[in-house]
């Protein structure tokens, strides 16, 4: 003899569903215990949609619904299949920084966001480890898959502002010059040419400073 919950499988082979209005889930349900993700809310089964209808969930996602206010639907799938994610540039040589943080199932708007391959999926445990929707998940970057702790490497200097910073060193040098009544050497007059065509633009060709000559005075 075949029982409810036997039947209510054949209909409804997976246990997870979600129902849509073709762009956002209206509803979702745990068909087997006849509940939605409120596990007090009962529903009548006979009541559900047509399967066919019904966009299959894995019960990570059937638990992620919790809360969720507004859960995107494209081409009969959910257009994000998980709820959390950390944003980064998936071009970038790893480790890279963790770019922005999103929890996809609250926002208002979808619109503007990363695309799909910059995102990283995170489980509502690793989540709720980082702080959650409003804790503060500090300096973050992605290496082979995982969340690790990273500072970002510092911003290279402009070598037209390396060529302005020694061109404070050559005064100094040129203070000492004068209080010792010595010139520069030949090297350090084409050292001091030098610098200045890369400080005022004139050298565009050069990527690095040349180096200091030794001796500067002659």
């Amino acid at each position: 003899m075949t029982t409810a919950l036997e039947a209510i499988k054949a209909a409804y082979p997976d246990r997870y569903y979600a129902a849509t209005d073709g762009t956002t889930v209206t509803g979702v349900y745990d068909a087997w215990s006849g509940t939605t993700e409120d596990p007090q809310a009962r529903i009548n089964v006979l009541d559900l949609p047509a399967v066919s209808s019904l966009i299959v969930l894995t019960a990570d996602q059937f638990s992620d619904t919790v809360g969720a206010s507004n859960i995107p639907v494209s081409n009969g799938a959910l257009t994000y299949a998980g709820r959390y994610v950390a944003c980064y540039d998936h071009t970038a040589a790893q480790p890279t920084a963790v770019l922005s943080w999103f929890d996809l199932w609250a926002l208002g708007s979808h619109a503007n966001l990363p695309p799909l391959a910059d995102m990283h999926f995170l489980s509502a445990a690793e989540w709720q480890a980082l702080g959650g929707d409003h804790g503060y998940k500090g300096n973050k970057g992605l290496q082979d898959g995982k969340i690790v702790d990273y500072t970002p490497p510092p911003a290279p200097i402009p070598l037209t502002l390396q060529a302005e910073t020694e061109q404070v060193w050559i005064q100094q040098q040129a203070s000492l010059a004068a209080a010792m009544g010595e010139t520069f050497t030949d090297a350090m007059k084409a050292y001091v040419k030098a610098v200045a065509a890369i400080a005022s633009g004139t050298d565009t060709t050069s990527t690095a400073l040349p180096a200091r000559p030794d001796p500067v005075l002659a």
